[in-house]
Formats: C-alpha cells, sequence, structure tokens
C-alpha cells in the first residue's frame, strides 16, 4: 500500500519537530519539564479552576495591563459557562448602576465614566472590563453578573463600628452571591486581599510581626475550605528594605528563568508540583513572620504572564473623558484620585493628571522595579 503524500508529511513534520524539542528535554530542569507538560494557556487554566471550584480568586499587583487584559478575556467564556466576576475595583454602592449598564441594549460610556469616578479608579482598561461584560451580555439569555466589592472610601467609619472590616464586608457580598445566585464566582483583587492559607504579617518598625492580618481570602477558604481556590498573577515582590520598598523578582528570579525556557504565558498548579516545597527567601517580604514559608503555602496556582520587559501599565483615562464637565471636573478638585491634595484649582487638577500620564509611561521606574534588569543573567546556564 502506498503512503500517501499527506501522511509523508505529517511524519516529516513530526521527526522535524523531534530533532528541535529533544534538546529541550535533554537539558531542561524538573520544573521546566513540568511547566512544557503540565502548565496550561492562562485563559484555560483559570477556566478550569473556576468550573470546579465554588469560588476562584485571582490576586494581582495592580495597574499592569496584562493582568486586566486577560480577566477582560476571562468574561466572554465566564458568561458562556454561566460564572460570574465580583472586582474590588467597582463600588458596592454602583451595582444597581452597573447591573444596569452591562444589561443595557446601548453602551453609555458616560455612565461608564461615573462609575470609576465613584471608585476613583481612572483606568480605561478596569472601565473596559464593563464594556466587555456589556458585549458579552449583549442576546445572551442569561446575563454575567460583575459584582462590585469596594466597600465605601470612608470604610473606617462606616464599617468599624459596625464589627465590619474592609475585608469582611468583600468576603460577605461574596457569601452572599453564593448563597443567592448559585453559580460559582471569579473574585479579581489585589494579592493582599487574596490570601487564603497564608496569612499576611503585620509589621512593627523593625520588621517583627506583631499581628497577622485577616483578609477577605482567609475568611472564605475558612468558610468553604477547598470549594476556594487562589491563582496568583506575577510580579515583582517587595524583598529587603521595606521603607523605601526594594523590589526582587519571586524567588530570586527562578520563575522567569524556567517560565522563560518555555516561552509562552503560562498558568500552572502549585499544589502537587515541582515548585511547591520551594522557599521564600528570608529577605522576602511575605516570609516576615512566617518560618520557611514555602510556594504552596501560599497560593494554589500561580500565572506566567510574560517577562518584566513585556509588562505595560494600564492606561490613565484623560481628564477630558472622565470628567467631562464643569460640575464632575470640580467635583475631582476637591480629592483626586492620585494622591493627597485637596481642594486644588482646576488648573492644578491639570497638572497633576498630565504629571501622572507622564510619569505611567515609564512602568519600570514609576514602580521602582528598574533594578530587575538584566535578570537573565542570573538564570543558570544550561
Amino acid at each position: 500500500m502506498r503512503t500517501s503524500p499527506y501522511i509523508k508529511l505529517v511524519i516529516a513534520a513530526l521527526l522535524v519537530l523531534r530533532c528541535f524539542s529533544a534538546p529541550h528535554a535533554q537539558n531542561d530542569s524538573p520544573i521546566t519539564a513540568y511547566l512544557r507538560e503540565h502548565a496550561e494557556t492562562p485563559v484555560n487554566y483559570v477556566m478550569s479552576k473556576a468550573t470546579s471550584h465554588r469560588v476562584t480568586i485571582i490576586g494581582e499587583g495592580h495597574w499592569l495591563k496584562q493582568d486586566v487584559t486577560l480577566v477582560a478575556a476571562l468574561i466572554p467564556l465566564l458568561q458562556k459557562a454561566d460564572l460570574d466576576l465580583a472586582a474590588e475595583f467597582f463600588p458596592a454602592a454602583e451595582q444597581a448602576r452597573i447591573d444596569a449598564l452591562i444589561t443595557a441594549a446601548k453602551w453609555n460610556e458616560q455612565e461608564a465614566n461615573a462609575i470609576m469616578r465613584a471608585a476613583a479608579w481612572p483606568y480605561q482598561e478596569y472601565r473596559d472590563l464593563l464594556r466587555t461584560a456589556w458585549s458579552a451580555n449583549q442576546g445572551a439569555k442569561r446575563p454575567i453578573k460583575i459584582l462590585a466589592l469596594s466597600p465605601p472610601q470612608d470604610w473606617r467609619k462606616v464599617l468599624l463600628p459596625r464589627g465590619e472590616t474592609y475585608e469582611s464586608f468583600m468576603a460577605d457580598l461574596v457569601s452572599k452571591h453564593l448563597k443567592e445566585a448559585r453559580r460559582n464566582l471569579v473574585v479579581y483583587c489585589g494579592m493582599h486581599h487574596a490570601f487564603t492559607r497564608y496569612y499576611q504579617a503585620e509589621l512593627d518598625k523593625d520588621a517583627r510581626a506583631r499581628a497577622y492580618m485577616d483578609r477577605m481570602g482567609n475568611i472564605l477558604s475558612r468558610r468553604l475550605g477547598e470549594q476556594v481556590f487562589l491563582i496568583t498573577l506575577h510580579k515583582p515582590t517587595w524583598c529587603g528594605n521595606l521603607e523605601p520598598r526594594s523590589y526582587c523578582l519571586p524567588f530570586g528570579g527562578r520563575i522567569d528563568c524556567e517560565a522563560t525556557e518555555v516561552g509562552r504565558p503560562l498558568g500552572f498548579d502549585v499544589v502537587g508540583s515541582p515548585w511547591a516545597e520551594m522557599r521564600f527567601d528570608r529577605g522576602d517580604y511575605y516570609a516576615y513572620g512566617h518560618v520557611a514559608l514555602r510556594f504552596v503555602d501560599y497560593t494554589d496556582g500561580y500565572i506566567w504572564s510574560g517577562p518584566l520587559e513585556s509588562f505595560r501599565p494600564v492606561t490613565i483615562i484623560p481628564l477630558s473623558e472622565y470628567a467631562p464637565d464643569g460640575q464632575t471636573r470640580e467635583q475631582l478638585t476637591h480629592e483626586n484620585p492620585f494622591n493627597d491634595e485637596v481642594n486644588v484649582t482646576a488648573k492644578r487638577l491639570e497638572e497633576i493628571w498630565a504629571q501622572q500620564t507622564a510619569a505611567n509611561q515609564d512602568l519600570l521606574s514609576r514602580r521602582n522595579w528598574k533594578n530587575l534588569v538584566g535578570w537573565q543573567a542570573r538564570c543558570p546556564k544550561p
């Protein structure tokens, strides 16, 4: 029997692929080999956890474009899978407004900007989460809900007398939604609200742990146990000096070194993996108050979106768009979203906006990460 040209072509392609991949397999560390075999794309990884857990928490480092873009890519898939999204970045007081916005027949950018003003969060990619949800809901039988988690800005005055905290407020909203909607929920928040098994230390002036914080994820983990899954998004971490803050790549850059060998964004389990027992460096901020802290003590899963050089900042919404009329502009002069300056002139507000927009272009300087450039030189040679 003659072999068809198509079969010959497939065999030839497989032989070429084997020739190229064999050196990788031979030189791979156990961790790189694990990533090649088990890691998924970030979107597929989150969806696999979201469909199998009541709550999947995604913890970010704030203001990184690739993080918000990932969550935006999840929204249409969550809608189709009958799952909902909760987000720290939208005020709970604006829930009715958000519901109306993302289920309306027509997109209303002015309403979206009003919600972002209420959040004091003037960033385009976060606003785009609302538009993506609106788009996913067009013609949908069961629209996705964006559950707004943020407490009022004066939460200490409002919540503490009631025996509530910033963290318990958000956890209670999540629990209430789970009970009423009976749908799994992806919770998108800052990493320091996301911790489940790990308890973040409160440090004194000598960097000694004097107490441990009870975060939203901790509360949900106690309530729901293994039904909660935590995914950490890749970011530099505090290390060495806390004031002024200095930063290191996690585990001395080992995640970046290993993931770069694979050469694509990755989502992977920490639990049950070769990463699990890896120890935090003693000078790492997260190791304060914890003896021999392991990666598996810190998170269940991890997403490596790319190396430091690929990081981009979120986009600041232009002032003319964020506050397009005299009344909204005047409100911002009393309390702007970037710094502690209050009751400034309209001209000073414009200066603040321009300064922040310009500084935002240099992400590494703005985040004090410039010392991390050249991290590849510290990777072990094959």
